[in-house]
């Protein structure tokens, strides 16, 4: 699809410049207008205000850099039902979002939905281009949505499932809080002494040298992961190592089952059919090592096998939740018995997150407390070393 540099006005006269694919210049003036701007000019070809092409900085840039978060994902979808319940057809619904949707990837896409719904086209086809925003499950729900006509309820479901990740991502950010805060103690109760005792550029040297340091580590392991995460045979190695780890693994793969349980759940009763929702819930639980598994076994379920089977075989589902399932499938309730799953290692993983902070916590709370022995064994030292050489021999 071509590019198009536009140059446009917004309410209060600050003028925006940018680029945007589309059909036409007019297909790219009609976007631009939904959103409440005024076109001043509009030329053929450009790059993103990134520098590169849109499609490059779709795919690659904005996964890695300015993912969408959870939170602006069931906002959207939550606003989204609001809208279409209030009587508002597709076009108009995504123009009003485009316009107050505050997360930028998702208002250019609500932009782009508008304009494919007015050509009578679905929204799908749109998603497909914004990975950052919309995951797979998020289009195999939305697909089967759009094929039976129930999007309000669609947007329902999405919203309340992203509301649910954003809680569970929440409690993980809680429960590494107390760490995070011993960690900057143990950088900046050392240099206390010399905050003291000398002058306060020489303090904020001190630690600024000690801290930048590892702010670089930590953003350059942060976004590291996040490429990584793009390169499939990378991360499912390291997926691999983590899901081995004592304790941690058995952490991180209760979390996982909860996210592929709730995410299979929602697909289910959605209407998509089974081996469809299969693909999909794997990508939904975040390891690839284990998403790699549950697909390799997922093509079983059209070959007549069950799904209690097909996860068993897998190696990858623990057996108590194997157990629910397939008794649930044989009595077709299969979606309720994957939500209690979900819930289980829900509450499980919120345990064992719980107990990992406190161990870590305690771990840093003894560093700290070594850093300040350290610092009061050096003062005293020196002190006395002083003492004893003002009273000579």
């Amino acid at each position: 699809m071509p590019t198009f540099t536009y140059e446009v006005k917004e309410e209060d006269g600050n003028v925006q410049r940018g680029v945007l694919e589309g059909e036409s210049a007019d297909a790219v003036a009609r976007q631009l207008k939904a959103q409440g701007y005024f076109v001043v000019s509009i030329e053929p070809g450009g790059e993103t205000r990134t520098g590169v092409a849109p499609s490059v900085e779709r795919q690659v840039l904005a996964p890695v850099f300015y993912p969408v978060s959870s939170k602006h994902r069931a906002l959207f979808f939550s606003s989204l039902r609001v809208l279409m319940s209030a009587g508002m057809g597709v076009s108009e619904a995504m123009r009003t979002l485009s316009l107050r949707t505050q997360n930028r990837v998702l208002s250019q896409a609500a932009a782009e939905m508008a304009e494919e719904a007015i050509a009578g086209r679905p929204m799908s086809t749109v998603m497909r281009k914004y990975p950052a925003a919309f995951p797979q499950v998020t289009l195999a729900v939305m697909e089967a949505g759009e094929e039976s006509g129930l999007i309000e309820q669609t947007a329902e479901r999405l919203a309340s499932y992203f509301d649910r990740t954003f809680q569970l991502e929440q409690a993980y950010r809680w429960h590494t809080f107390y760490p995070k805060l011993l960690l900057i103690a143990l950088m900046v109760i050392p240099t206390v002494p010399l905050l003291l005792l000398g002058t306060f550029s020489q303090w904020l040297r001190v630690v600024l040298s000690r801290s930048l340091p590892v702010l670089v580590l930590a953003m350059g392991l942060w976004y590291g992961w996040r490429f990584v995460a793009r390169v499939p045979g990378l991360k499912r190695a390291l997926d691999g190592i983590k899901l081995a780890l004592p304790w941690f693994g058995s952490l991180s793969r209760r979390l996982s089952v909860a996210r592929w349980a709730r995410a299979l759940s929602m697909l289910l009763s959605a209407g998509v059919s089974v081996h469809r929702s299969l693909v999909a819930a794997a990508s939904a639980s975040g390891n690839a090592a284990m998403e790699e598994a549950l697909l390799r076994e997922a093509e079983g379920v059209m070959q007549g096998k069950m799904v209690g089977e097909v996860l068993a075989a897998s190696g990858q589902i623990p057996d108590m939740a194997l157990d629910m399932i397939s008794t649930a499938e044989r009595s077709g309730s299969i979606e309720d018995a994957l939500e209690k799953v979900a819930d289980y290692y829900e509450s499980e993983t919120d345990v064992g997150g719980k107990q990992t902070a406190v161990a870590v916590g305690l771990v840093f709370y003894l560093l700290v407390a070594a850093a300040i022995a350290a610092v009061a064994i050096q003062f005293w030292t020196g002190y006395f070393g002083q003492y004893n050489k003002y009273l000579g021999p």
